[in-house]
């Protein structure tokens, strides 16, 4: 019994690591050994792929934050970045022309 509860928490620890088989596969053995009952290896393999659902998008979650704090910290353009300075740079050159289409009026 200690060997069946020790592979669970195993299982648990690193759940996003292995497949749907593999789960089925260990519960089934405990089963077989009468370690738990069929209900109970139903509600343990939903439980452990529901638990290795949430660990999976927990481990999403902190790598985009911390390719996120990455960037930040090389003072990398975003494409955000880019499109402001492009309209910014448009902006300079419209008034650059309407200053210059003064300047010919004025010296006319």
């Amino acid at each position: 019994m200690k060997e069946s509860v020790r592979k669970l928490g195993l299982i648990g620890a690193g759940l996003w690591a292995i497949t749907e088989d593999k789960v089925n596969d260990l519960v089934k053995e405990l089963i077989d050994k009468g370690d738990i009952s069929k209900e109970e290896g139903k509600k343990a393999i939903q439980d452990m792929l529901e638990e290795r659902k949430k660990q999976k998008l927990d481990l999403e979650k902190k790598i985009s934050e911390k390719i996120q704090e990455s960037i930040l910290k090389t003072d990398v353009f975003a494409k955000k970045d880019m499109h402001e300075l492009e309209s910014r740079i448009e902006t300079l050159e419209d008034e650059i022309q309407r200053i210059k289409n003064k300047e010919k009026v004025f010296f006319k």
